[in-house]
């Protein structure tokens, strides 16, 4: 899994966000806001981790069912893919 380069996670407001940048604003207009398991998906996967490493992570950082873990994080891999953010 790899992440678009045309998009970028900044912190606006103390919130972290998606910017898209280049080519990538005529797709997203705006920014995307992520809640914290959120945050964490996407930068492990800016550092080139793989499904089983980020469900990993956020177990370790988020007191949740795996089963919950697992289908949020798919869900959000899923619209990741959708936007073309995710190859």
């Amino acid at each position: 899994m790899k992440l678009n380069e045309n998009y970028i996670l900044k912190t606006v407001a103390g919130m972290p966000v998606v910017v898209p940048v280049g080519d990538a604003v005529n797709n997203i207009r705006g920014m995307i806001t992520l809640n914290g398991p959120a945050e964490v998906i996407w930068k492990a996967l800016e550092e080139g981790k793989g499904y089983d490493e980020i469900i990993d992570q956020i177990k370790s950082e988020y007191d949740a069912p795996e089963d919950v873990i697992k289908a949020d994080t798919d869900a959000f891999l899923e619209k990741l893919k959708n936007y073309k953010i995710l190859e």
